[in-house]
């Protein structure tokens, strides 16, 4: 047998125990090592994330991000209010609730708000300072549409009770959560 056949023959089993061991790598709950948690909670596999966002705005744009009416609570309350999210595993909008989250990624910092009145008194839901990239969630039940609005309150998205997605939220100015 020559040395390079011996060398090969020694290397194999090596590399399928190093193989294995990369591609089994979880984090005990059954994600693998780069997977990215949303800021609701879902997770997406790192190649399914991707983000095309013009040069000029920050990923994290809204780090001072508010909404007019909207003070810090249980989101899972009955109320509109706003709380930080578990930046870790993400927050999931309560049932019966319409969410935006400052950012698509859980994250230290990140907030979401939860509207469980479609208006504030009568006036849409007011944002300041929101400059980039964030996510609705509409989790309203009975059929209540999320509605993220321009400066004319013209209707940007319309998204219907069970959607949710990623959305540039500079040119959003107010919110008709149902």
């Amino acid at each position: 047998m020559t040395l390079r056949r011996t060398l090969a023959l020694s290397a194999a089993p090596a590399v399928l125990v190093l193989g294995a061991a990369g591609t089994a790598s979880a984090d005990g709950h059954g994600y693998r090592h780069g997977d990215t948690v949303r800021a609701d909670g879902t997770r997406v596999t790192a190649s399914a994330v991707h983000h095309t966002l013009p040069s000029a705005v920050s990923p994290r744009g809204n780090n001072s991000a508010w909404v007019v009416g909207v003070g810090q609570c249980d989101i899972a309350s009955n109320s509109d209010c706003w709380s930080y999210i578990d930046p870790n595993n993400g927050t999931p909008c309560p049932s019966g609730h319409f969410c935006i989250y400052t950012s698509t990624a859980a994250g230290p910092g990140v907030k979401v708000f939860s509207f469980y009145h479609c208006t504030n008194g009568g006036s849409e839901w007011a944002l300041k300072d929101w400059q980039g990239p964030g996510l609705a969630d509409n989790n309203n039940s009975g059929g209540g549409h999320g509605y993220l609005k321009g400066v004319n309150h013209n209707v940007l998205v319309d998204l219907a009770p069970g959607g949710s997605g990623d959305y540039d939220f500079t040119p959003v100015w107010y919110v008709r959560a149902c």
